[in-house]
């Protein structure tokens, strides 16, 4: 099996001041294409380690992926160390430059001279277009090794992933990537998952298994080198035992699926969020064409807003406060008379890390859903921190639209 290491550069990911998001989704793109990740190395902005760390990782592996350090500034230094390794000159080139050039004539400013650092490239690379950026990714080959160079920007490392290297890698080392898919679930926790499956895998020895949890629900990630007949099996004999939990699969998000449902049922919605400040509505809206069953939203952060904007009537809070049932109940009739949709969705809660009490402690949240039929409230308690909170309630709020849409 082709082997890998990752050497990731930077001293904002030695300091924390930045997180290394690269190493999580490269070693899942490696591992797909069947190439074995062996280790990652984090190195400092400095030429002797950075010589020091590809050396190493070039000597013992047969791909080596080095990020970050091919910017304009002083310290990305990167592909001079490279170059260097492999006894190259760094040279213009042109077809670069002139992407550079062009980026900065729209933007309507000058270039600065020190972009001009990023169209150089060592001698004998092969040049990958960074479709989203501007520092170009770059192979080198030796002695049937292979080093390849990438910005430190997730978005624009994953694109010329994407786009040059896995064909790159795939073509080379005559790569058969592994069969992959990846069950999304929410609403079950992975222990009680775990209870629920594990004995298919005892019949189906060839597929593997991950579970991966997160504020957005457990993903389970299964894949094999060849049995795609098992692998496909497998995937229908867990959703048939998880039933209404799962709600995707791959790739696809539940903003996504309920997007679809809407989309398909010629049906429109409307939200109305307090504690989730429009991360509802940001979801929806992260889909191309989702205009079509989403018509707006409101962020009632504030009493006075719920009132002048979604009808919420004054007794009803005073008697009640925001985090309760009334209100939300409410606010999501309001929502959908003010926006004219067919259903709304309305959260409020308690994110933290302080305004909780004994009654409504930390986490509490109301969701509710107003349709053309009824309206229903539905009370959840979260844990974690604010983000997480936040996350797992418009996570919440989207699967309780689903199962609504599902089921009608």
């Amino acid at each position: 099996m082709v082997n890998a290491q990752l050497v990731i550069i930077g001293d904002e990911l030695l300091v924390g001041r930045v997180q290394d998001s690269n190493t999580l989704y490269l070693g899942r793109r490696l591992h797909d294409l069947g190439i074995e990740l062996c280790a990652t190395l984090i190195v400092r902005d400095r030429k002797d380690a950075m010589r020091q760390a590809l050396a190493a990782a070039f000597a013992s592996h047969d791909v080596v992926i080095a990020t970050g350090g091919l910017g304009p500034t002083p310290d990305d230094m990167t592909k001079g160390v490279a170059a260097k390794l492999f006894g190259k000159r760094l040279v213009l080139d042109d077809a670069v430059l002139d992407r550079i050039e062009k980026y900065y004539v729209n933007l309507g400013r000058k270039m600065p001279a020190a972009s001009t650092r990023q169209a150089l490239v060592p001698t004998g690379a092969i040049v990958l277009d960074n479709p989203v950026g501007l520092a170009p990714g770059l192979i080198l080959v030796k002695d049937h090794k292979t080093l390849i160079l990438l910005p430190g920007v997730p978005i624009e490392l994953q694109k010329i992933f994407e786009t040059g290297v896995a064909p790159f890698l795939e073509e080379t080392y005559y790569l058969t990537p592994l069969l992959v898919s990846v069950i999304r679930t929410y609403g079950v926790p992975e222990s009680e998952i775990m209870e629920k499956i594990s004995g298919y895998f005892k019949r189906h020895k060839s597929i593997e298994v991950a579970y991966l949890p997160s504020a957005r629900g457990v993903d389970i990630r299964l894949w094999t080198e060849k049995d795609q007949k098992a692998l496909t099996e497998c995937q229908n004999e867990i959703t048939a035992r998880l039933k209404g939990n799962v709600y995707a699969y791959n790739n696809t998000g539940i903003e996504e699926t309920v997007g679809e449902l809407l989309r398909s049922r010629h049906l429109t919605l409307s939200t109305a969020e307090s504690c989730t400040g429009g991360m509802i509505a940001q979801l929806l809206t992260d889909v191309p064409g989702s205009s079509a069953y989403f018509k707006g939203g409101a962020v009632t952060y504030g009493n006075e807003l719920k009132k002048s904007l979604l009808g919420v009537t004054d007794a009803t809070l005073r008697r009640n406060g925001a985090v309760s049932p009334e209100v939300v109940t409410q606010m999501a009739a309001g929502a959908r008379a003010r926006f004219e949709t067919d259903y709304a969705l309305a959260v409020s809660g308690i994110a933290g890390p302080g305004g909780g009490n004994e009654e409504k402690p930390v986490g509490q949240v109301y969701i509710g859903i107003a349709s053309p039929k009824k309206a229903d409230v539905f009370e959840r308690r979260f844990n974690g921190t604010r983000t997480m909170i936040r996350v797992r309630a418009a996570m919440c709020a989207l699967d309780i639209l689903r199962r609504n849409l599902q089921d009608a």
